[in-house]
């Protein structure tokens, strides 16, 4: 070889080892680049997107993680409305770190539960209730790492598909279901993450409720008597999700009611007479408001106005019994009973059930004929002096006397046929004075026997089926030939009576 050629060697091997020397020295002593943090790629990320007024992402961030949605690789990844912020300019090496680049393995960018938290940070106030995966950190359940649908990357269009993939359903096959829960939208009563109710609900007790029953929030503002339950907590006596009852109820209405007023269960439960108003259609609810009233006990009207809610027309009994229209008799009539001159049924009838025929709040004989016994006369001795059937003579007790003679105690006190308060008086009205009947029902086929009774002075006249005409005067009291009957002395005139 020609020793020119070895010398041109020598010199290039000495320029290569110097040059690959320095360029080991080089970066041997270069400073060591740190890992770019999170935070500061997340602003060039910002500005970055600030700068591009299309909205795309950059051109040089397009180009880093492109390859990640090529079609042999992610295809599809960033099809939704929706994208997050990472997965809008291709930023995928913020949660994903690639391990082994032979094998296409990534790891995440730290721990799950602090993965989402490390850029989304919560304000949390001091003892609230924080829902559980959220606090774990556990977030994929419900969120969509890379898009969807709406802003909050949610993976389904609606909070009841997600909220049921871990809560028991709530809605099942009921009859009623509240509406936000029908339309899924759990979101209108909770919060998905933290909240500081009970239940992650977003107000407590009846203010959740209220927010949308604006009426009746405003009735139980300016009623006058309001339902305790009503003034606390609605779930007391609704389901807040679905039942098999109306109005959302925990139970049946009856059922319900009678779980705080028990002395009213014993009374539904014990009565031999019951109302049907509390056996039929809404139960308790047909005559007390759940809610508010402007009326006592939570009534939904005055009294009377709700008894002729009913009471309206006749009404035919189990047993065959027919009750009159009470209203017709009541409106037509002139002379009223005092309790229904002032619309307080109440003061005779029972509302819930008793143990009296009629819900009389006492005894009485519905008969025309009875044995006298004060007992039979409870209803009307709770008000009237017992004295106007049992005094035989007296001026005061009764206007219906000749002279002293009580007619009342010779009509009624009688040991064998003594005539009940109900063949003179009608309990409720009538066009005459003292609410005395025209005519009465008498015998199983409802003839109606006259009275025909007449006011003469200051007395009167009566010529019922029961006698001929007979008078009487308190002043000037007319004479009758004594008799004997049922064991004691009557006065009675030369008319017979009939028996």
């Amino acid at each position: 070889m020609n020793p020119l050629s070895y010398k041109l060697i020598a010199r290039w091997g000495i320029v290569f080892l110097l040059a690959s020397g320095y360029l080991a020295l080089s970066l041997a002593f270069a400073p060591m680049q740190d890992e770019q943090p999170v935070e500061s790629r997340i602003e060039s990320i910002r500005r970055a997107l600030a700068n591009t007024p299309d909205g795309n992402s950059p051109p040089m961030m397009q180009a880093q993680f492109a390859g990640c949605m090529a079609v042999d690789c992610h295809p599809g990844v960033k099809e939704y409305s929706f994208l997050h912020g990472p997965m809008f300019v291709n930023a995928c090496d913020t949660c994903h770190v690639l391990v082994e680049p032979k094998f296409h393995n990534y790891s995440l960018a730290r721990e799950t539960e602090r993965l989402c938290v490390f850029c989304h940070e919560f304000d949390i106030a001091e003892n609230s209730m924080v829902h559980k995966p959220f606090q774990s950190g556990i977030c994929l359940p419900c969120h969509n790492p890379h898009g969807g649908s709406e802003p909050s990357l949610l993976k389904s269009e609606h909070y009841g598909d997600l909220c049921l993939s871990c809560h028991d359903d709530l809605v099942g096959a009921r009859n009623l279901i509240h509406g936000p829960a029908l339309a899924g939208a759990c979101n209108a009563c909770h919060e998905p993450h933290s909240a500081p109710n009970r239940k992650l609900l977003e107000a407590d007790g009846r203010d959740m409720c209220l927010r949308c029953h604006v009426s009746l929030d405003i009735e139980l503002e300016t009623a006058r008597v309001v339902h305790k339950p009503a003034l606390n907590d609605c779930q007391l006596c609704h389901n807040p999700h679905a039942t098999d009852n109306a109005s959302l109820l925990i139970d049946e209405p009856v059922a319900l009611c009678v779980r705080c007023h028990e002395d009213i269960h014993t009374t539904i439960d014990n009565a031999t007479t019951s109302h049907g108003a509390i056996l039929t259609e809404r139960a308790c609810l047909n005559c007390h408001s759940p809610h508010a009233s402007d009326h006592p006990r939570l009534l939904k009207n005055n009294v009377d106005a709700l008894c002729f809610e009913c009471h309206n027309e006749e009404i035919e009994l189990e047993d065959g019994t027919r009750l009159a229209n009470i209203q017709a008799i009541i409106e037509t009539g002139t002379s009223l009973h005092g309790p229904v001159a002032s619309g307080n049924c109440v003061a005779c009838h029972e509302i819930h059930g008793g143990d009296n025929s009629r819900l009389l709040v006492r005894a009485y004989s519905s008969k025309l004929y009875a044995p006298f016994d004060e007992s039979q006369y409870a209803l009307c001795f709770g008000c009237h002096d017992k004295s106007l059937v049992t005094d035989e003579h007296t001026t005061t007790v009764t206007k219906f006397r000749n002279g002293d003679m009580n007619l009342h105690f010779v009509h009624v006190n009688r040991d064998r046929k003594g005539r009940t308060c109900s063949v003179c008086h009608d309990s409720h009205a009538a066009n005459r004075d003292q609410h005395l009947h025209d005519t009465v029902p008498f015998g199983p086929g409802g003839w109606e026997l006259p009275i025909y009774f007449q006011r003469i002075g200051d007395g009167g006249s009566c010529a019922s089926g029961c006698h001929q005409s007979l008078e009487y005067s308190r002043s000037n009291p007319v004479i009758y030939t004594p008799r004997l009957i049922d064991g004691k002395v009557r006065v009675e005139s030369t008319q017979q009576e009939v028996k």
